[in-house]
């Protein structure tokens, strides 16, 4: 079947090719008896097939037709027919003008998150339906994500999705998938289940936005494979208001992700937010990001408004709070949707997931980038107040200091007038201190974690992510036992490379008497206003006696 004009099961005619799936070419063609545009897909064997292989593949086609023809939604590409021509078989299926994601990412590089937001929460609504009718996509990535000139963006080819429990599906299909979309577990050997559709759903995200795949690129697949099931993650740092949303839905731990229901009430809640969250090109601490003066800064009258001081504007740790904020965080675990202690809520978008997981579903995704938003806006405001006051506070020195002598005064009280004025402006002129640069926030990060061990291990823990909590530390009781033969360590050196990974060589200094020196790549990742170890890898260890 290679010819325009050719006729298909007596119906449908071939008009041009318009493109190539995983199994096959596809067509436009027109529908002779309901006189409409379809799409047909017809199965390309390779060359060199077996026999079993070739009848495999033919099953396989027309149960693909079987199982995406009971799905019927508006963000799905619905399929209308399947049938038999010289031996091969062709699905027919709605014709969509449209690109594919692959393809404007292409052309323009990234997109912005709220509108990836709304690509997410269109698609995630169709996987959603999907996974109620039992089905499991196995192959969400940029190039099966079409899009239209009106913003409506379908989810096509469900060529190599299956029916749970559907007992035809052979070995041959199991790791079936675009390898740097694939989940970790299915990059293990693990069946692909509803989880990994949404693991992939959200490496399809992170691409729009981010600019490539969570785990890259790689011309070898084995390679690439084994990067994926070793989790070496690259957090996300472009993603703005959509950063929590993919933290979820990308956890190593497929028990902790969402599921497709709860990705579309989150990423919708993002969506719906506009321009004002947009995407931070500069990386977490967004010091790079403008914000146009919509009014005149308020009088200065609330000097202590950020509890967390010049160490929060710097990305750097707040001191110890106490007992009463050590509480917060459970109270926001068990409420999901307080609105006070939000800066916790901003702080620690992945603490929540085991559980209750987007389980208050829009509200509690709104409240979560709600209070991003407002972080970001009271951040601007006291950093305009700060310049604001001193040059509101100028003027009033000036005018102070050109007051006229006391009538019947002499040119001797001019001196006397001189003397009081002269000191005056010293203290509104003092400059604030400058921002931490980003690679001093993250060595200062390093550094302090590292002098906290062994000695506190309760807030060393709140320094890790939830996801290298659970996956690297082992929990709280392994994050405990590995210490617990540790007498002390000692940071040689430290080096960081913006946007967000640390290289350091470190002495442990064991309780037996040995010693162990471990070069350690850490990767690092802004929660609120502190910077948090989401991966690390050891890049060399020796051992030698204290």
């Amino acid at each position: 079947m290679t010819d325009e004009g050719e006729l298909i099961a007596g119906r449908y005619r071939l008009v041009s090719q318009v493109g190539s799936g995983a199994m096959g070419l596809v067509w436009q063609a027109h529908d002779e008896l309901l006189h409409r545009t379809v799409a047909v897909k017809q199965l390309v064997l390779r060359a060199g097939m077996s026999e079993r292989e070739t009848s495999e593949a033919k099953r396989r086609a027309m149960r693909e037709g079987r199982i995406t023809a009971r799905l019927h939604h508006p963000h799905a590409i619905t399929v209308y027919d399947v049938v038999e021509h010289e031996g091969q078989p062709c699905l027919v299926m709605e014709y969509l003008r449209s690109q594919s994601l692959a393809d404007v990412l292409a052309a323009r590089g990234t997109l912005p998150a709220e509108r990836v937001a709304a690509i997410g929460d269109q698609v995630a609504s169709a996987l959603a339906a999907a996974h109620r009718a039992g089905i499991v996509h196995r192959d969400i990535k940029p190039g099966n994500v079409l899009l239209t000139d009106d913003g409506t963006a379908k989810i096509t080819d469900f060529g190599i999705s299956r029916a749970v429990g559907d007992g035809t599906v052979t070995a041959s299909g199991i790791l079936a998938g675009t390898p740097a979309y694939l989940a970790p577990e299915v990059a293990q050997g693990a069946d692909a289940g509803f989880p990994a559709d949404v693991f992939s759903l959200g490496a399809t995200l992170y691409t729009a936005v981010e600019g490539g795949p969570p785990f890259g690129l790689d011309d070898n697949a084995m390679a690439l494979l084994y990067r994926i099931a070793s989790y070496e993650f690259r957090p996300p740092t472009r993603s703005g208001a959509l950063t929590p949303v993919l933290t979820r839905l990308l956890a190593r731990d497929p028990a902790q992700r969402p599921t497709m229901a709860e990705a579309r009430d989150a990423l919708a809640a993002v969506a719906g937010h506009g321009p004002a969250v947009t995407a931070d090109p500069a990386g977490p601490a967004g010091d790079a990001v403008p914000f146009p003066a919509a009014s005149p800064p308020a009088p200065p009258a609330e000097p202590a408004a950020s509890p967390a001081g010049p160490a929060a504007a710097a990305g750097l740790p707040a001191p110890p709070a106490g007992p009463a904020a050590a509480a917060a965080d459970p109270a926001v675990t068990a409420a999901g949707r307080s609105d006070t202690g939000g800066t916790t809520q901003a702080a620690q978008p992945t603490e929540r997931i085991r559980g209750g997981r987007f389980r208050r579903g829009r509200a509690a995704a709104v409240a979560v980038v709600a209070v991003l938003v407002a972080a970001g806006v009271v951040a601007v405001v006291l950093a305009t107040r700060g310049a604001s006051r001193q040059g509101a506070t100028a003027p009033t020195t000036s005018a102070a200091t050109q007051a006229p002598p006391a009538p019947g005064s002499s040119g001797a009280a001019a001196p006397a007038t001189t003397a009081v004025t002269t000191p005056a402006p010293t203290p509104a002129t003092t400059p604030p201190p400058a921002p931490l640069s980003i690679a001093d926030q993250l060595r200062n990060a390093i550094t302090s974690y590292y002098a906290m061990m062994p000695g506190n291990l309760a807030e060393g823990w709140n320094w890790m992510t939830a996801d290298y909590q659970a996956n690297h530390a082992g929990g709280f009781s392994g994050y405990q036992r590995f210490w617990s033969a540790i007498d002390r360590v000692t940071l040689l050196a430290v080096s960081a490379t913006p946007p967000s990974t640390v290289d350091a060589t470190i002495d442990y200094f064991y309780r037996d008497g040995h010693v162990v020196e471990e070069q350690t790549h850490f990767v690092m990742v802004q929660e609120g206003d502190r910077w948090k170890i989401a991966g690390s890898t050891v890049s060399s260890s020796r051992t030698r006696t204290g």
